[in-house]
């Protein structure tokens, strides 16, 4: 017997010890499997969202610019994660700030997000959006929003805007939601504002016809609509629109936009008439100022730079005669000895209706006028002085960029050269998965 059975034994004994050998790799890889699920369970796990690339194609270098992306919605298990940008050319991790969504279709919202970046002339960057568990990572950030509702301050290291509310001559309200003044930080806290504290040093839109008091976008008091951005570290923006009293043919739209480390807001309007109706002024992009300003500077159409004395007597006849174009891409006024300067860059100028024609004008030119206590502003007039028929569907629009920086003493507008060639050419996002 043992001729024979020893070696089927032998073969036996082998097989049943690959057979464990077997059972013990696929024990041990499931149990693998078990505990990589048990500890995604416990760390939340990563959730990769997509991948964007930003292209810089303008050779123009940008320390700090801001893109807004959309992304699709957590789950409700997953409101409280933290969205991340991963750059893959340097590793680094910065924090994705979500400002709002909307829904795109049927039950499909959409995230939008703020996210910061920096990148060289002619350089493209790949980032990965990513979900991780919320664990209260704070953001070092210089942007704050203090008060309620819409009567709030918002600042950072270059400025803080105030859009409380002001109580005006003969108690007339005007509403919170509007910038009142601009305290320029850097300069030793010089606020831009009127001698009257009851006026606001923005005004636009504004409007007037035959028979009524001027009023403009300060006056909403009861907006139909508002819209706040969620607070965050990066971006803060409020929305307003709604009509005036005596002036309900026409919607007013208007939204401000608050940004971390960087020296300007922007101011996007629309004012569409849905009725027929008649003015003899509209404006916009209007600030009025008290006298901080020693000069003024605007590009002309060849590209030339003038620079005028806002206070010399011959300044504003030469203006009235050979005024600004109401397309110059940007002006401002500075303090010749305090090196301090307040301007704006021309983002967006659109006066097509809601059918894509032309709606009426008169008289277009941007202007620098004389004011109380002695004060300037600049205002682009739409509609100037002369009754003008606006059928329902006309339809203006703006985004403008209102920027402080220091001047350059032999280049004055080299700041705002630099910021104007940037807004107008913004990096391109695309969206790779």
């Amino acid at each position: 017997m043992k001729v024979w059975y020893d070696p089927i034994k032998r073969l036996f004994l082998k097989s049943k010890e690959r057979l464990n050998d077997v059972k013990r790799r696929n024990l041990l890889l499931l149990l693998l499997i078990i505990g990589s699920i048990f500890m995604s369970g416990r760390q939340g796990d990563e959730i990769a969202l997509l991948k964007i690339e930003v292209e810089e194609n303008k050779g123009l270098e940008r320390s700090l610019e801001y893109i807004i992306i959309n992304l699709p919605r957590l789950k409700p298990s997953q409101k409280d994660y933290q969205l991340f940008a991963y750059s893959s050319n340097n590793k680094v991790k910065t924090p994705v700030q979500i400002v709002g969504s909307k829904l795109s279709t049927k039950d499909n919202h959409e995230i939008h997000g703020v996210l910061p970046i920096s990148i060289r002339g002619n350089e493209t960057k790949e980032y990965v959006i990513k979900a991780e568990p919320n664990k209260g990572v704070k953001t070092d950030t210089d942007l704050a929003v203090k008060g309620n509702h819409l009567d709030l301050i918002v600042e950072n290291k270059y400025y803080a805007a105030s859009l409380k509310e002001y109580i005006g001559h003969k108690h007339q309200k005007f509403g919170s939601g509007h910038l009142g003044s601009l305290t320029l930080k850097e300069f030793d806290n010089v606020v831009l504002a009127r001698k009257n504290p009851s006026l606001k040093i923005h005004w636009a839109p504004n409007f007037s016809k035959e028979n009524l008091d001027y009023k403009t976008m300060a006056h909403l008091n009861s907006p139909d609509s508002i819209f706040v951005s969620t607070k965050g570290p990066f971006y803060f923006s409020l929305f307003r629109s709604g009509y005036i009293k005596g002036y309900e043919k026409i919607l007013l739209k208007g939204k401000y936009k608050f940004y971390s480390g960087l020296p300007y807001f922007t101011f996007e309007s629309e004012i569409t008439f849905t009725k027929d109706d008649s003015l003899n002024l509209l404006r916009n992009d209007e600030m009025t100022i008290d006298s901080l300003f020693t000069h003024l500077a605007f590009l002309k159409a060849r590209g030339n730079t003038i620079h005028l004395p806002l206070y010399d007597e011959n300044s504003i006849a030469c203006l009235d005669k050979n005024p600004i174009s109401d397309d110059s891409p940007w002006l401002f006024f500075y303090n010749k000895y305090k090196s301090f300067a307040f301007g704006t860059i021309r983002l967006l100028y659109d006066n097509k209706n809601i059918h894509g024609d032309y709606s009426p004008t008169d008289n277009r030119h941007t202007k620098i006028t004389a004011s109380t206590n002695n004060g300037r502003y600049w205002n682009r007039r739409l509609i100037d002085s002369a009754n003008t028929f606006v059928p329902k569907g006309s339809k203006y629009t703006e985004k403008n960029a209102y920027i402080i920086f220091k001047i350059d003493k032999k280049d004055p507008e080299k700041r705002i050269k630099y910021f104007y060639e940037r807004l107008k050419n913004p990096v391109i996002v695309r969206y790779i998965q």
